[in-house]
Parts: structure tokens; sequence; C-alpha cells
């Protein structure tokens, strides 16, 4: 939003506390009311006002997916097979690391002793989309027996 500001009034050549004044003008909902917050007198130059509004929202802006969040991800005791692999998957998809270290992660996070972490310990998988066709027996193995016991 800035930078779109700064364009627009430096090529009219509009300069310094002008840009301030004209600056409630130009917001859209989120940056309107966060800047119907600031206290009056409070913004003291066109550099002032830039530095808030930045800190602002860069703070609030989602952050990137890393290493760590795959980390976190865990299979719990009792969560099925397909659970566990969707949750990944969907933070998988926005964490820019290799497949062989999402696979790496994927494992890792089994749950210790589930029939699969087994199978995968014994029988490494080349790859991940090689580990995520052998967890689709498991994962209807899993379905079969839980359907069973409900009846």
């Amino acid at each position: 939003h800035i930078q779109n500001i700064e364009i627009h009034l430096n090529y009219r050549q509009v300069r310094g506390a002008i840009k301030c004044r004209h600056f409630p003008t130009t917001p859209r909902k989120g940056a309107l009311a966060w800047y119907k917050t600031l206290p009056p007198e409070s913004i003291t130059s066109w550099n002032n006002l830039k530095d808030k509004f930045t800190r602002h929202f860069t703070a609030s802006r989602a952050q990137p997916k890393t290493e760590a969040t795959l980390k976190a991800i865990i299979q719990g005791k009792d969560e099925s097979l397909r659970k566990y692999i969707e949750r990944f998957n969907k933070e998988a998809v926005q964490v820019n690391k290799t497949e062989d270290m999402k696979r790496y992660l994927l494992e890792r996070g089994l749950c210790p002793g589930s029939d699969f972490a087994k199978a995968v310990g014994i029988e490494k998988s080349r790859s991940l989309a090689e580990l995520l066709a052998k967890s689709q027996a498991y994962i209807q193995y899993e379905e079969r027996e839980m359907a069973d016991a409900i009846r």
C-alpha cells in the first residue's frame, strides 16, 4: 500500500507533510482501521508514517512455514494414518524443502510402534511419493479394521 501511494505521489512530485495528509484518503479496510487508531499528532513525518505502517503490517502478516513446522507434526497415539498424512501434507505444500527432507520428516512423525512405522523402519522408501503410495495399503487396512470394530 505504501509503495503504491509513494509511486503515485512521487509521480506528481508531492513531498513530505503533504504525503501524510494524502495518506488517509487512500487506505482500504484494515489499513484505514489501523490509521484511525493512531493518536492525534503521533505522526511526525512521512518516513515516520511509513515505518509505523510497515512495522504494523509486517508483524501481522502470516509467516512462511518452515522445516520446524513439519518437525512439529507428529501422529497422535489414537490418530489414524490418513488424518496424520492429511495434516502433514496440508503443511508440507507450504514448506520450501526437498522431497527427501519431507519424506524424512513424515517418517519421523509417525507414531512409534505403529504398523506403518515398523514397515517404514524395515523397508525404507526411496521417495516421498513411494512412501505415500505405500501408506495407502496401511490406510485401507486401518479403515477396514475400524469398520469391523464398529460392527
